[in-house]
């Protein structure tokens, strides 16, 4: 055994005595922010603008209390506990512009993910992506960014009436893909999708891109990088 593997294995002792097992699993649900792309900070540079448009000044703290969260709702948190006076129309339409400006610019592929999915796409019959992200922002990403995956089909937020951390996204995933959930890995990197797809029934394994171990222990297995996460399925 090299000292790579060596090092995982010590590392992933006890997630091995049950790994996830890809006979059985049917679909790969991934997530899309911090997963697929590496877009929290695209995210946190879109609320510091915010804030300062505002005369706020964000914590950290306030960064990864929100990943992975709907639109609405962030607006929402944004709004108390920043305790403005505001319209929450002109502050979403604000904040939207302000995202999808960082976005147009400066967007890119998570490391890993790309060599990853051409590997797991010979072992599943179906890869999705599923994300609290509205469908118009991801297709604007589609449409003016270097990122393009061939997904068998994409859920969004604006596809379900009620978003992650509700089950349903994940849920209607996997009725698209004809699989029970407890077929279906999903891949996320924060607490509100993970919590999501636990309700829908699916494996999860969470990828520390955007949040600290500790905040993902609610899923299956952790890993730190789709390298990782090959060795964890055994297929690399």
């Amino acid at each position: 055994m090299n000292n790579l593997n060596s090092q995982f294995y010590r590392k992933h002792l006890n997630q091995l005595i049950n790994p996830p097992d890809l006979g059985f699993t049917k679909a790969i649900l991934f997530d899309f922010d911090g997963v697929v792309v590496q877009s929290e900070d695209v995210y946190d540079r879109a609320t510091k603008k915010l804030g300062e448009m505002y005369g706020v000044e964000i914590p950290p703290p306030f960064f990864e209390a929100n990943r992975g969260i709907a639109e609405s709702l962030f607006y929402e948190r944004f709004k108390t506990q920043f305790d403005l006076d505001v319209d929450m129309a002109s502050l979403h339409e604000n904040g939207k512009r302000l995202l999808w400006g960082e976005f147009s610019s400066s967007v890119h592929y998570t490391p890993g993910f790309q060599q990853f999915y051409v590997k797991i796409r010979k072992h599943v019959g179906h890869v999705a992506l599923v994300t609290a992200t509205p469908r118009p922002l991801i297709d604007e990403i589609f449409k003016n960014s270097n990122i393009s995956v061939d997904f068998d089909f994409i859920v969004t937020s604006s596809d379900v009436d009620r978003t992650k951390p509700a089950p349903d996204s994940y849920l209607k995933a996997c009725s698209q893909s004809g699989v029970d959930p407890a077929q279906a890995l999903v891949i996320e990197d924060s607490p509100t999708g993970l919590r999501a797809a636990t309700a829908a029934g699916c494996q999860t394994v969470a990828i520390t891109t955007s949040c600290s171990r500790d905040s993902l222990k609610e899923a299956n297995f952790i890993v730190d990088s789709f390298g990782e996460l090959e060795e964890l399925l055994t297929i690399v």
